[in-house]
């Protein structure tokens, strides 16, 4: 549950505290793959228990500065409690037997959503939003300019999920007449 925060460690010292390999009793704790997005530390860990099988997980740490101990901190978490994040990296899921597949659906939408690709003149159909389709106007870096009903809106990537249809500017929007 809580965020633990170490007195003046930087973020690197944290994340390499956070990935050691760590022996206990005979019992073997290794960090078989790291990698950051933002501020979110995913790993793959195998633990492997004498006299039985080798078990491996994805965890999820959330990482943040605190000033009042002028250190970085962590929240620990791991894929079986589903965590509102979904950058974990693909291979990631190939190397760990699943334990929360609607998590796990999750991740690869997040990753389809981020990789989808827009062009000025797209009509949008949307789910879960105030809006129910928007047209593409423009692009500000990774962030796009969309219409609705005459009101301008921004659409980052992040939201690229609730995209439930597109229809292609260069698609004929009329059906051909006989």
């Amino acid at each position: 549950m809580g965020w633990l925060f170490a007195h003046g460690q930087t973020r690197s010292q944290l994340i390499e505290r956070l990935t050691r390999y760590e022996e206990h009793n005979g019992t073997t704790r290794q960090c078989l793959r790291h990698c950051t997005s933002g501020n979110v530390l995913w790993t793959v860990w195998e633990i492997v228990r004498p006299d039985e099988a080798p078990f491996r997980y994805i965890g999820c740490n959330l990482l943040a500065w605190d000033k009042g101990c002028t250190g970085w901190g962590y929240k620990d978490m791991c894929e079986e409690m589903e965590p509102f994040y979904y950058s974990c990296p693909l291979a990631y899921l190939d190397m760990v037997p699943p334990v929360s597949p609607g998590w796990r659906e999750q991740v690869r939408a997040w990753h389809a959503a981020r990789s989808r690709a827009l062009a000025p003149g797209d009509v949008l159909t949307l789910s879960g939003l105030s809006i129910s389709e928007a047209v593409v106007v423009s692009r500000q870096r990774r962030t796009w300019i969309v219409e609705s009903d005459g009101q301008l809106f921004r659409f980052p990537p992040r939201l690229f999920r609730h995209i439930i249809r597109q229809r292609r500017a260069d698609e004929s929007a009329t059906q051909p007449t006989a």
